[in-house]
């Protein structure tokens, strides 16, 4: 085990993270966002995001870069799209359901051919799982990271192992470069790096 610090020091330099913590481990993902941003300023972030608005998901990672990214966009549904955005910076894409997997990907393909320092945030994929089979999010996922490697981007996905079966979280695992693990202690974290 190790602390946090030890963990993201770790998995530095990866090019996708599976985040696996429970729901009361949530106050530590501000450090676990940095992992993937090299420079706050130039980054360009690309969120799947069906829990919250986009102007809080927003808000949220301008307080974890400490400044506004370069660019950003939220893909959510059309409930959480209406919210007020203010002058903030994002675009907002739309899907109708978070079941809709083939329409998060066409709403996230532009973004992935005309960035160039682009970090996915897929938060969270428990949510994605209420709505879709593991199997076919597997499928999904496998084809979104390697999009990704293609691309020369960068993803972080955030999983609560919690609220699924063994079977599936080791499966969703051999997808990523890193799964980076809590016990839901401060210091209770793993690292795994895939070879």
């Amino acid at each position: 085990m190790a602390s946090l610090e030890e963990a993201v020091s770790e998995a530095a330099g990866v090019g996708t993270v599976l985040v696996l913590r429970p729901q009361s481990a949530r106050s530590a993902d501000e450090e676990i966002k940095r992992l993937l941003i090299d420079d706050p300023e130039s980054a360009q972030l690309l969120a799947v995001c069906f829990s919250r608005s986009p102007a809080t998901w927003y808000d949220e990672w301008c307080e974890v870069l400490g400044t506004e990214p370069a660019s950003a966009a939220v893909v959510t549904t059309p409930d959480l799209a209406d919210a007020d955005l203010g002058d903030r910076d994002v675009a907002v894409e739309s899907v109708a359901a978070p079941s809709n997997l083939t329409g998060i990907g066409v709403k996230a393909t532009p973004y992935l051919t005309e960035w160039s320092d682009v970090v996915v945030v897929i938060d969270s994929l428990s949510v994605l799982l209420q709505y879709a089979d593991p199997q076919i999010l597997y499928r999904f996922l496998h084809v979104l990271t390697t999009r990704l490697q293609t691309a020369d981007a960068r993803g972080q996905f955030f999983l609560d192992p919690n609220l699924l079966d063994d079977q599936t979280v080791e499966l969703l695992k051999t997808l990523f470069d890193a799964v980076v693990e809590s016990d839901g202690t401060e210091d209770g974290w793993n690292v795994l790096i895939r070879s």
